[in-house]
């Protein structure tokens, strides 16, 4: 998900992978795959610089990773026993 905020100030998530197109005029809009845009205080730059970030992360599970002598555990919530 990546983190904009809209023209009134309002916080915004959006799932990267339903962004059709990023258009700047002269504000920022973005068009998702339902129909729905969104018009946004984000610069282009910066919403490509999130999504750079975003994809990063997910390829190279950064961060997600504890190694133990002989497991590797998935960092996050521990389970209850």
């Amino acid at each position: 998900m990546i983190r904009l905020t809209k023209l009134n100030g309002e916080e915004v998530f959006l799932n990267y992978f339903q962004i059709l197109y990023i258009r700047r005029i002269p504000e920022t809009k973005v068009k998702l795959a339902n129909g729905d845009f969104y018009l946004v205080r984000d610069s282009v730059e910066s919403i490509i610089v999130q999504v750079q970030g975003l994809l990063r992360k997910c390829l190279t599970f950064e961060d997600k990773f504890h190694e133990g002598e002989d497991v590797h555990e998935i960092k996050g919530k521990e389970r209850e026993a």
